[in-house]
This record gives C-alpha cells, structure tokens and sequence, in this order.
C-alpha cells in the first residue's frame, strides 16, 4: 500500500505538511533499526503525537474533501492511528479515495470530456465576455495540465468580472494627453521625450535617400494604380500641407486622390479648388450631412479607379515615395494582399517630412500573423490594398466609430489574406492628443474588444484548442506516419510546436531518401 501512496498522481498535490508526515511513516516503517548490543530486539518506531495526526486529517479534509472535518471525523482518524488499527499514510488514502473526494474531484474538473482550450473560450466568452488570445489559452492550458482546478479558474474569471462590475473600482490613472502608446514596443513615447530628441535634432536635415530596390521598380505605363481615399472634416489646419505633400508623389501622375467631405464648416474646398485646377486626378465629394469615417472611406472605395487603394489622413505626412514603395510590392508579388510599413512618430503638426524623419522615433510592428493582429491593429497607419479585397471581405463596417479598419483586417486573415511589411518607414503618424481612439473614454477602447469577440472564435486554429490527443492524432494523419510524444514531454509549454517540427523533419528526411540522386 505504502508504494502505491509513493507512486500515486495525488501524492504530488498534497500540501506539505501532509507530505513530510508521509514521509516520516515511510521512514519508520521502511528503515531497517539498527540493534543494540544489549537488545536483540529491534527498537519500535514511536507513533506520531496527536496534535500532529490532528493537523493532518484536517489538511486532507481541506484538500481532498474541500471541507473542514467533524469532531466525530477528528475523533474517528485519531483514534484508528494512535491505536495502530491504521498507519498515518492509509488514513490520507483512505479520505483521499473515499467516494465523497472522487465526487468532490468530478466536480472540480467541470465537463471533464471538454478539451481544455475549448473550456477556456467558453470560460472567458461567459464569465468575461471577450475571445481570449493565443497567447492565454496557451497559458490556462499549461496551468490546467498542472494544479489548476477548472472550478479555480472559472471561479478566478468570475471574480474578476464581479470585482468590475459589482464594486467601486478604483477610478483610472488620469489620461496623460502627453503620452501614447509606442508601437510594437513594451513602453509609452511622451511628447517630452520627443521634444528632447527634436531639440537635439537639426532643424532643418537633409532629405533622407530612400532604398530602392530597382527589381521592385514599377514600369512607366499608362495604367491608374493608387487610389488614395481621404476623409475630409475640420481639415483647415492642415489641408495646405496635405495636398502638398500628395500631389508630389512620385507616382501622383500614375493615381488618383478622393477626397470625401464629411460636411466640413471649414471651407477647405477653396484649397482643394486650386490643386484641382493643376491635377485633374483630384476628386471631390462633399457629403450632405456629416457622416462618419468609415462612411467616407467606402464612397471612396466605390469612387475608386486605381487597382489599389490607400487611406490618407489630413494631418499625417508620406515620403514623396511611399505609394510607389507600396504600389511596387503589390505589383510585383500576386500574393500580397495588404502591404504596410513602420511610420515614424510626431508631436509637431507642422514639421516637415525630413524633420521627423531625422528625431528618428518611429514604430517598430511585427510581421503581421493572425494571432498578434488579434492583439492590436498593426496595419493601421497608411496601408495599401488590392480594391478587389473588398469583393471578398465586404466593405467596412460603419457601426463602428475607430476600430473599422481593424474589422476590417481581422476579415482578411479570417479570408486567409497575406499581409506584407516594408522594413522602411515611410510614413508620419501625427500624434493627436485629441483623437477619437486615443481617449480612454470613448469607444476608441471598447471596440477593438467587439471586433475581436465576433472574429475571434474563428481566427483561433481548431487545433489550438483541441484535446492533445487529437492533436497528436492530426499530425500523424498529415505526416502519414504515427507520432509519439512522451507524456513529459507534454509539459513543456511549446510541445505541440516541438511535435509540428518533429513531424516535419521526419517527413523531410524520407522525401530526401525517397528522391533519386
């Protein structure tokens, strides 16, 4: 019975008091006690005191049976040890076996038949309201393999959202208008910090020399490329700058500029009217009412001639060779749906491309990969896309207010679109204190949240979340040989990627064997 307790999965989870109490009976039975010279007999191993087989049986009690033991109970198990009817270890295996602790075992494990990502979405879907990411399910799952108990974790979830919902939590940090969060980095970019950096900077550099790649050169054809869709409302600020800045594009002869007033009180059409006079590629819409951004950009999109489009924002600033940089990859590469890039940061409204560009403070976005776009919009700053993107994923969405292009791109990897990034950036993001998505009460926060809770559960890979036994079963079916995975090998938290590259390499090696030389 003794090396059964030893050898048992519950043993590793008993708390250590428990444990060193098991120990000590092990010790005193298992021992051989060495003779006395003046006895031939050996020395008896002394039973435990009472307080201590007290201790224990209500430890067990509250890890086995998750209640506190009876004074019948207390004197029931004391009294079967210190009599020596029953040792120290078969009384813990007696309340650690009994039918009330495998009832009280079934209980805790909640759909026992359910795989633990699967668990884990529905958890988070009915307890918080939001799809988890990658990254927590991974986590749930590694601790649920090893001391969690699902009634813990719902338990945690559901405490979470009581605290939020149920009590007067703390009131938020005050929002610093000052500081934004900095792309792709774990840390926040103050307008101090960039003052600091600027005030260092020359004011007035030279203009930076862009890579080109001449492989990637578009042909001078008369074919409209771009179409660059711009939402116009409360723009006088910046509308002279804009147009300047568009119109010297280096592909401008080969696109078209959109601009759809939203109802603007600011005249800037009197701007517009004078580029207007000198590109005839410029077109002008101004809408009745005032409508919102996602409105605008789909009348731009149903106006749009170009074989790509690109948005283009009244107080950010492109290098005079940005859309030939985007409209190159997209020619070049017929997989590439969205293209996108690294912009640089700035908190002067006015300062020129160059300016910026030398202060040096720029983004630094992954690759984009269906589970970090769940994270956060990465292509969001002046992408471009192939128009026909939208007669595969819809136009945008115009419930939303800031996070529509993000629905938007969340559509296209559930579409198995490919995105690309360009390692140069190429772009200006003005820095917008008083923007619509960076006030943290508006929806600008809560919406990203909605995108991710409708396109979530399916962008997450069914085999994410699928039991590990069907996930093994998978990678044999496909490789077309068994795999095997040690079950300590499972509790690594990367073993289903380790199993994947396994597999992958086994099936490398017989291609190569099979291939004649």
């Amino acid at each position: 019975m003794i090396e059964r307790i030893r050898s048992s999965e519950w043993l590793r989870k008993l708390p250590q008091p428990v444990k060193r109490m098991l120990r000590r009976c092990y010790n005193a039975i298992t021992q051989t006690t060495p003779t006395s010279v003046k006895s031939r007999f050996p020395r008896i191993a002394e039973r435990p005191p009472e307080i201590e087989v007290e201790t224990v049986v209500v430890r067990v009690y509250e890890w086995a049976l998750e209640r506190l033991p009876g004074p019948e109970d207390r004197q029931y198990w004391i009294g079967e040890v210190m009599s020596g009817r029953m040792t120290t270890a078969a009384m813990i295996e007696n309340i650690a076996t009994s039918s009330e602790a495998a009832a009280v075992r079934a209980r805790a494990q909640l759909v026992p038949k359910m795989p633990n990502g699967k668990f884990i979405q529905f958890a988070y879907g009915t307890l918080l309201g939001r799809s988890p990411m990658a990254q927590e399910i991974g986590h749930w799952d590694q601790l649920l393999k090893q001391t969690l108990r699902r009634d813990k974790m719902a338990l945690g979830l559901l405490t979470q959202r009581a605290t939020r919902e149920l009590t007067d939590a703390p009131a938020p940090p005050p929002f610093d208008p000052g500081t934004f969060p900095w792309m792709g980095m774990d840390r926040f970019i103050s307008i101090k910090e960039w003052q600091d950096k600027a005030a260092v900077t020359d004011a007035n550099p030279p203009p930076l020399r862009p890579r080109i790649y001449p492989s990637l050169r578009v042909a001078n054809e008369p074919t409209l490329l771009v179409s660059a869709i711009a939402s116009l409302y409360r723009g006088g600020e910046y509308i002279e700058q804009f147009m300047q800045n568009i119109t010297s594009q280096s592909l401008f002869a080969r696109s078209e500029l959109i601009i759809i007033d939203a109802n603007s009180p600011e005249n800037e059409y009197e701007v517009i009217a004078r580029y207007m006079e000198r590109f005839p590629n410029i077109v002008y819409h101004r809408a009745a009412t005032r409508i919102g951004i996602y409105e605008a950009w789909n009348l731009g999109v149903q106006m749009a001639k170009g074989r790509y489009v690109t948005n283009t924002n009244m107080d950010d600033l492109r290098r005079h060779d940005s859309f030939e940089r985007q409209a190159e990859v997209l020619k070049k590469f017929d997989f590439v749906d969205v293209v996108y890039q690294d912009f640089y940061y700035g908190f002067e409204g006015k300062a020129s491309f160059d300016r910026t560009a030398a202060i040096g403070v720029h983004s630094a976005v992954p690759v984009v990969t269906p589970y970090n776009l769940m994270q956060s919009n990465f292509p969001h700053n002046a992408p471009m896309w192939r128009r026909e993107l939208h007669s595969d994923v819809g136009m945008f969405d115009t419930s939303y207010r800031s996070a529509g292009d993000f629905d938007f791109w969340l559509r296209c990897v559930r579409a198995d679109k490919t995105f690309f990034k360009i390692n140069d950036p190429h772009v200006v993001y003005f820095v917008n204190p008083e923007g619509l998505s960076t006030r943290p009460d508006t929806r600008g926060i809560e919406e990203p949240d909605r995108a991710r809770n409708e396109h979530g559960p399916v962008i997450i890979s069914p085999w994410l979340v699928s039991s590990d036994e069907a996930f093994v079963d998978e990678i044999g079916r496909r490789a077309g040989f068994p795999v095997e995975i040690a079950p300590a090998d499972r509790q690594l938290s990367d073993w289903r990627y380790t199993a994947v590259q396994t597999a992958l390499r086994r099936c490398s090696a017989a291609s190569r064997r099979a291939t004649p030389h």
